[in-house]
């Protein structure tokens, strides 16, 4: 029986429901171990409240749940409060970390040896706090609700002397899911993720990869990027360009098996099947994971770089295999004040679109070194050569990041990883 928590949708035919949000909680420097401790009992008792459609100042008058799930995540810094029981992980030592941004000059890059740099407009990276919620439901409100009741809660219990209360809310990121089953730059996405059998072996922490930390297992680590696209410059390249960074046929998402003489991609004969059109419809499953090839153009590609399969059993770390449950994100950009600044080359959108990218899996090294290693996405922003300049070289910018460990669940407990502060 798993002992993952909910809002993992790693089961065969399950997928995420429409909505996401990630919410990330700063313990106060002053808060103790039984003061956090009672403030995570609060926000559990509220969430489960709020999947059983009981909100709080609405006694006797149920709403709809939209299907709300939640899980909880502890950052690095949650072993940092006074009085914790327990040490942080192995798995989230120092070198598990993203690095942060540069706070006088903004950007800067993620990790040391990957070629995704924080946007340049990024000064703090607010995804690195004690706690980390992630909220799903099947719609909006579910998970807007949840966020606003946390803040009431939070705002409620202030302490009566600093004003300040045991826990707060320091970032929200939300998302949703795409019934097109395509990213914002127009490519089918999530094709080639682990299939079903394969996930739990991948997600869950065993004994192996728990080492002393033996709390650990049957857990998992989230690791979280939200990710921007540089879609003005995306679509300046021409479709055959873009096939060929991406490794897939921009219709049928069909994978690309060579070049012709002119250079020119060539997706998969026999993709997709006939009585279908897309590689996402049923029966055109051989066709999820692009073939082997000799080809360095397509060897470059994103969907090979990010997904070397073959390499090693997806259960074995050295497979660098996740189980990806991302979430697209669309934001409008608020006008600066002053006058209208002078129109730029390419039009830069008065909105901002990327991905929620989520993962789990028993180390967070698997993703960190898939960003680093220079096989896969070392020194690449998405696909194509190390170093390559123009769009493809600088097409993803990194909002918000962070690594979480999360927990077990046990039903005999307060929270997941109690164990922690009590």
């Amino acid at each position: 029986m798993t002992t993952l928590q909910d809002g993992i949708y790693h089961a065969k035919g399950c997928r995420p429901p429409g909505h996401l949000a990630l919410v990330f909680l700063r313990a106060n420097p002053k808060a103790d171990a039984p003061a956090v401790d009672g403030a995570l009992r609060e926000v559990t008792a509220l969430l489960r409240g709020l999947t059983e459609g009981r909100v709080a100042e609405l006694p006797g008058h149920p709403v709809p749940t939209g299907q709300l799930k939640f899980l909880l995540g502890f950052g690095p810094k949650a072993f940092k409060v006074p009085g914790a029981r327990l040490t942080c992980p192995a798995a989230l030592g120092p070198s598990f970390r993203f690095r942060s941004p540069d706070h006088e000059k903004g950007g800067g890059p993620l990790l040391v040896g990957g070629g995704l740099p924080y946007a340049s407009d990024v000064f703090h990276n607010d995804s690195t706090e004690e706690f980390c919620l992630q909220l799903t439901a099947e719609t909006q409100l579910a998970v807007s609700r949840a966020v606003v009741e946390l803040w009431k809660l939070f705002d409620a219990g202030r302490d009566n002397g600093t004003r300040k209360p045991t826990l707060e809310i320091t970032g929200v990121h939300t998302g949703f899911q795409r019934d097109d089953l395509r990213s914002w730059i127009g490519f089918h996405d999530g094709v080639s993720n682990l299939e079903s059998s394969q996930r739990e072996g991948v997600i869950s922490i065993g004994a192996a990869e728990a080492g002393q930390d033996t709390w650990t297992v049957g857990g998992t680590y989230l690791v979280f990027l939200r990710l921007a696209v540089d879609l003005g410059s995306w679509h300046l390249l021409p479709r055959a360009q873009q096939e060929l960074l991406v490794g897939r046929d921009k219709l049928t998402g069909a994978p690309l098996t060579d070049t012709d003489p002119e250079g020119r991609p060539v997706p998969a004969v026999g993709c997709p099947v006939a009585g279908t059109t897309e590689v996402t419809q049923d029966g055109n499953e051989d066709f999820h994971q692009p073939g082997p090839t000799d080809d360095p153009v397509l060897l470059a590609a994103h969907v090979r770089r990010a997904n070397l399969a073959g390499t090693a059993a997806p259960e074995l770390g050295g497979s660098l295999r996740v189980f990806r449950q991302g979430h697209e994100f669309f934001e409008p950009i608020p006008a600066p004040p002053g006058p209208p600044a002078a129109p730029s080359f390419p039009a830069a959108p008065s909105f901002r679109v990327g991905l929620n990218f989520i993962s789990f899996q028993d180390s967070p090294d698997r993703v960190l070194r898939v960003l680093t290693q220079r096989a896969w996405l070392g020194g690449v922003n998405f696909g194509g050569q190390p170093g390559q300049d123009g769009p493809a070289g600088r097409l993803l910018t990194v909002r918000a990041g962070g690594t979480y460990l999360v927990p077990p669940r046990d039903d005999a407990a307060p929270y997941p990883g109690s164990e922690v502060f009590a």
